[in-house]
């Protein structure tokens, strides 16, 4: 069976050739892949080199062009409108991404009228109509409900869907309703249990047209204009409570948080504040689950309190794109010539991105990584973890090193802070690849100006990162890659202090370091 990984870095990948290997699994199988699948189980299926976990590695990452790909960007805001972290196999699955046809869905929201206007009354006196709930901002205070008419799309799409009462026209008014979000999307809900279906966004524009159609009917209604008497046997509107107390019905299970039984009116906000968290949704336990190391239950005092969290954020980890770690690694190659057998340090290794190429290539690589969620990734993967924060770990404790390959964190100048840091490390004649932001480059502090002297004294090149290239870790911010030869270890070690303030330099020499 050949053995050849059928993911690779250098191998371009499109959302549609992924989808062609899930659907030949699927063939053969009869069930969608799992990233449990085996190499052997995808072989069974005539795709060979790949499992679950590479495909799924691959839709996390993003790495192997797939950021590229327009319809793995439409996937991927598929996935979010969905309540989703980020695109993996089950999302991507074509059963769980069903939506109403954008065709049809201006026509739903047009159809939505406060049940006690003129519009309403008629609607719901010529066909079946179920509740809608509302955004609970204040511009959306009308005092009355809002229905929507069962129109055959509607049937349509619930059928679509997978909701699990079905279609059947006699019971949809009791089973379920309508939800319009503050940001336009659209969620079809269960009236009893917990649950929904995505329906669709409509534009920021549209959204406002409802909101003042709906504020227009109230002011008739108050006016007493085509008065009449409510509806009568129409479903309650559920008790909303806030997202506070829709948090403190939750519960610790096996060390994940359980989802209670009671429908969540602000599920979508306890969702992004539990993803931020660093929690996944697993549909079918119902359940957020988070990568070992974080305290779930923490995590929940801590929401319900009133805490944003958000560890990506506090321990500034964005992981290096694949693509972008075998560039550095090639780099730091030429220089050495090769790789093999040369001690390599990567410190803030996060998940291991540069460590991961460069013990590829044959390096004995030393991690160092301050966050335990990472640390435990690192220490699954092989590496004998140094758990600690980088700028506390000296020479003196680890050695030195033949190469350097860092992306260090990048706020309030820790990236200078970092790379300085890492000239006490570096043999005479050894080299480093460190991946920073431009703020260096574009800022007039001392420190700026500090760093940029230092640069001066050494053999490097600052390769220009194109934009968006670390969009898909999570983070916007514009990078550069430095490239150190025939590093200056002496200069490095006893001439350069580094200085927080931020005082800014009144006049600066131009700075004329190679760029590409």
């Amino acid at each position: 069976m050949p053995t050849t990984p059928y993911i690779t870095p250098d191998r371009r990948l499109t959302l549609d050739s992924i989808l062609g290997m899930c659907q030949e699994f699927k063939r053969h199988h009869g069930a969608w892949p799992r990233v449990t699948a085996s190499a052997d189980d995808f072989a069974a299926a005539g795709v060979q080199g790949v499992s679950g976990a590479d495909i799924e590695r691959a839709l996390r990452t993003q790495s192997n062009g797939l950021a590229d790909d327009p319809d793995f960007a439409e996937m991927r805001s598929l996935v979010f409108l969905r309540g989703g972290w980020d695109v993996n196999i089950s999302f991507i699955d074509p059963e769980c991404c069903k939506r109403m046809p954008d065709e049809h869905l201006p026509r739903l929201v047009d159809s939505l009228h406060l049940e006690e206007s003129a519009q309403g009354r008629a609607l719901d006196g010529a066909t079946s109509t179920i509740w809608v709930d509302l955004p609970l901002e204040a511009g959306w205070r009308t005092g009355h409900s809002a229905r929507v008419p069962v129109t055959d799309e509607l049937i349509a799409h619930i059928g679509l869907s997978g909701l699990i009462y079905g279609n059947d026209t006699a019971t949809i008014r009791e089973r379920y309703y309508l939800q319009v979000i503050p940001n336009g999307r659209l969620y079809m809900k269960y009236s009893t249990i917990l649950g929904s279906r995505y329906v669709g966004t409509i534009s920021p524009e549209k959204l406002e047209g409802l909101r003042q159609r709906l504020v227009g009917q109230a002011e008739e209604i108050r006016a007493g204009v085509g008065a009449a008497p409510a509806a009568k046997n129409t479903a309650p509107a559920p008790v909303v409570l806030t997202i506070a107390q829709e948090l403190a019905l939750m519960t610790v299970v096996d060390g994940e948080l359980q989802l209670p039984t009671q429908q969540l009116a602000h599920y979508d906000d306890i969702s992004s504040l539990i993803g931020k968290a660093g929690g996944r949704y697993v549909t079918g336990r119902k359940q957020f689950v988070f990568d070992a190391g974080i305290d779930c239950a923490d995590v929940l005092r801590r929401l319900i309190a009133g805490e944003t969290i958000n560890f990506q954020q506090e321990y500034q980890f964005f992981a290096t794109p694949e693509a972008k770690a075998v560039e550095a690694a090639k780099e730091v190659e030429k220089r050495l010539g090769t790789l093999r057998g040369k001690r390599v340090l990567e410190p803030s290794a996060g998940e291991g991105a540069l460590a991961n190429v460069a013990r590829r290539m044959g390096a004995d690589v030393v991690a160092i990584e301050a966050w335990n969620v990472n640390a435990i990734k690192l220490r699954a993967q092989g590496y004998d973890v140094i758990e600690r924060d980088f700028l506390s770990v000296t020479p003196e404790e680890i050695g030195t090193f033949d190469a350097i390959l860092a992306n260090p964190p990048f706020t309030k100048n820790q990236d200078i802070q970092h790379a300085m840091h890492m000239f006490q490390f570096i043999r005479p004649g050894g080299a480093l690849s460190i991946i920073m932001s431009t703020a260096w480059l574009e800022g007039k502090t001392k420190a700026h100006a500090q760093f940029k002297e230092f640069l001066a004294t050494q053999d490097v090149t600052v390769t220009q990162i194109e934009a968006g290239a670390f969009k898909e870790s999570g983070t916007p911010v514009p990078t550069v890659r430095l490239d150190f030869r025939e590093v200056n270890v002496p200069r490095a070690a006893e001439d350069f202090r580094y200085e927080s303030a931020p005082e800014p330099v009144v006049e600066e020499d131009e700075f004329a370091l190679t760029m590409q």
